[in-house]
């Protein structure tokens, strides 16, 4: 065989290349193709500088994490994926042969998973760091800022701060994360729609059980016993008077190696469903007890009987959340926060009149937060240039100075007039002072078939504590109210067996005209105790 024949021989070996490779160019030259390539090119300029920028600046935009985290990947790999499709488009376009076919089939497989083993490392350290980010505080809070600034500023001032929103609001496991971020979707869209709710209404009924979630921090086994609890309080007359409050919380618990299984906690040990007709779970006219042995017992207080249907409404089954509703978005009203600043030496005790005054302009409504600002200001300052003029003195004007700062403070905290959102949006079920709170079931009126109630009894929850004569010790004693509802015609009084909310509003204490004039109360206690009560005046 001769040297030109041995070359023609080996000449198919040798051409494949270049074919291959003029095949690859020619397919590659098409519009779409090369858009991917040129996204995918910007598309990792703009992430290595997002990343520079992450580990340069300490402080991090949240709408720029969003960009960095969730969009520039995102873009990346549609840039990936439009290279191979723009191949296969000209390739179905020029309909070649069966080699060719071949050939761009192959290159656009190998195309795709080489670089995909390429972007894998960038693809996978942004899609963790996206994973956590979505789940962050900062991201729940700061992105839609308008929207949830209520709940992330009271969440920043939480006892639950350092617990992402995550933990509470989605849980663990695959199944509440992808529906929270199908939730999510809905609740961008309602956002850039502006159709969201003001304000945002309550979690409770699409939170998961608190057993899920809440109790794999805290547990009731590991309460027991009681709880000393000091509550101070400052009357609304020129002296601020002082008022202390000393009680034992039975917390309880159910492990009884540690103490008495008794109190509150006791309610997580039982089974307990109840039925609410009202968003915020205030009104529960129907609730079932059953205790360890399976026996059912049913509590009404809408006059309906105890076999009758349960009432529509939400039905539930009592657990953490029930009480401990507000734990990480807590909206102080200004009564126990003035009253917090007052014990705290942050508002000066000895200005006359300074709770009264701060909790009038901080109950009032304005249209926006510089409205708010701006008039806390002017009345504060006003009401003691006028009334005590010897307080705006060199000597006084701090006092009165710390005090507008405080009335500014509170109102930043708790209200929120883009999303109309107040101390009375989101009532605390922790106690009852300002909300009927644990008195939405333990008012007396929850009636069995056999017509006992469930328990009103104060000592069932905690214990009061009085200083005996000496001041040396404290005594056991009922609850001695600073009012005195108590009376000399009537033992009791009307007004002992009422809530607290019912004069408590967070706000100024209500006034007797604010019930008696306009026959509040005799809808409340119902007119056979006026009858009664006005026989015995």
């Amino acid at each position: 065989m001769s040297s030109d024949d041995t070359q023609s021989a080996g000449s198919p070996t040798s051409d494949s290349t270049p074919s291959l490779r003029s095949e690859i160019v020619s397919l590659s030259n098409n519009v779409i193709t090369w858009f991917g390539l040129m996204v995918v090119a910007v598309s990792l300029c703009l992430l290595m500088t997002f990343v520079l920028f992450a580990v340069l600046v300490p402080d991090h935009n949240p709408y720029v994490d969003v960009l960095g985290y969730l969009v520039l990947p995102g873009v990346l790999i549609g840039g990936l994926v439009l290279c191979p499709i723009g191949i296969y488009w000209t390739r179905r376009r020029r309909r070649k042969s069966a080699t060719t076919g071949v050939i761009s089939v192959r290159f656009g497989l190998t195309f795709m998973a080489v670089t995909f083993f390429l972007m894998l490392p960038i693809l996978g350290i942004s899609g963790y760091e996206g994973y956590h980010y979505t789940e962050s505080a900062q991201f729940c809070t700061n992105v839609c800022h308008t929207v949830m600034e209520p709940q992330g500023t009271t969440y920043a001032y939480s006892p639950h701060a350092r617990v992402s929103c995550a933990e509470c609001h989605i849980g663990a496991g695959a199944s509440p994360f992808v529906k929270s971020k199908l939730s999510g979707l809905r609740q961008v869209l309602a956002v850039w729609r502006e159709s969201y709710s003001k304000p945002i209404p309550p979690a409770i009924s699409e939170l998961r059980p608190a057993r899920e979630t809440c109790e794999q921090c805290h547990w009731p086994q590991k309460f027991f016993g009681k709880q000393l609890r000091p509550v101070v309080h400052f009357s609304s007359d020129e002296k601020n008077s002082r008022y202390e409050v000393q009680m034992l919380l039975k917390t309880g618990g159910a492990d009884e190696s540690l103490g008495v299984s008794e109190g509150i906690h006791m309610h997580m040990l039982q089974d307990v469903e109840y039925v609410a007709v009202d968003d915020h779970m205030q009104k529960i006219p129907w609730v079932r007890y059953t205790d360890a042995s399976g026996k059912s017992t049913i509590f009404r207080d809408d006059g309906q009987p105890n076999d009758a249907p349960p009432p529509d409404g939400h039905r539930r089954r009592l657990d953490c959340m029930d009480c401990h509703n507000r734990g990480a978005h807590e909206f102080r009203a200004p009564q126990e926060s003035v009253d917090h600043l007052l014990d705290a030496g942050k508002i000066d005790t000895k200005l006359p009149f300074v709770k009264r005054e701060i909790v009038s302009v901080l109950s009032e409504e304005y249209a926006d937060k510089d409205a708010a600002m701006t008039t806390i200001s002017d009345k504060i300052e006003a009401f003691y240039r006028t009334s005590y003029p010897e307080m705006t003195d060199n000597g006084k004007s701090e006092s009165v100075k710390n005090a507008v700062q405080a009335a500014q403070q509170i109102y930043g905290n708790s209200v929120f007039p883009a999303m109309k959102v107040s101390w009375k949006s989101y009532p605390n079920n922790i106690g009852h002072l300002n909300s009927p709170g644990c008195f939405r079931c333990h008012n007396g009126r929850h009636i069995n078939e056999e017509g006992v109630p469930i328990s009103s009894e104060c000592d069932v929850c905690h214990t009061f504590l009085h200083r005996s004569e000496s001041g040396d010790t404290y005594v056991q004693d009922i609850f001695d109210h600073p009012m005195k509802i108590h009376d000399k015609w009537d033992g009791l009084g009307p007004h002992a067996t009422m809530r607290c909310d019912q004069c408590h509003t967070g706000g100024p204490i209500l006034g007797c005209t604010e019930c008696h004039e306009s026959g509040a109360w005799l809808e409340e206690r119902g007119v056979e105790a006026f009858r009664k009560t006005s026989r015995t005046h």
